[in-house]
């Protein structure tokens, strides 16, 4: 593994992640480091448990990734008007922007940390 530099956090862990993805319990505590070969990549979260958190980084700039919740969920925060199975979108940003989302067990996930600007799914 190797690290990455958060805005304000410091280094933490990461993985590359070249493309999609679906999250697991495993990538808790591992920024996911988005550099997709493509133009685009989108990152799947889990169906939304308690205390479950992610952090999904852009590590290429000029690139478009999706963090897709489970259809049943949403992403709450940032300003967003919460609803459900609509994508957060981080689109032509810089690198080293990020999200942190942190599961509240029953409607979805909650944005708790963000660099850079982020859009909802229309």
């Amino acid at each position: 593994m190797s690290e990455v530099n958060l805005r304000s956090f410091g280094y933490q862990e990461s993985v590359a992640v070249t493309g999609a993805k679906t999250l697991a319990i495993a990538d808790q505590g591992v920024v996911q480091d988005v550099t997709p070969t493509a133009a685009s990549a989108v990152i799947t979260l889990p169906a939304t448990v308690v205390g479950y958190s992610f952090t999904v980084r852009v590590g290429a700039p000029g690139k478009t990734i999706s963090v897709a919740p489970n259809a049943s969920d949403l992403i709450a925060g940032n300003g967003f008007t919460a609803a459900d199975n609509k994508s957060l979108i981080f689109t032509n940003q810089p690198a080293g922007s990020f999200v942190t989302l942190i599961g509240n067990g029953t409607t979805g996930w909650n944005v708790v940390g963000i660099s850079g600007t982020a859009t909802r799914e229309a």
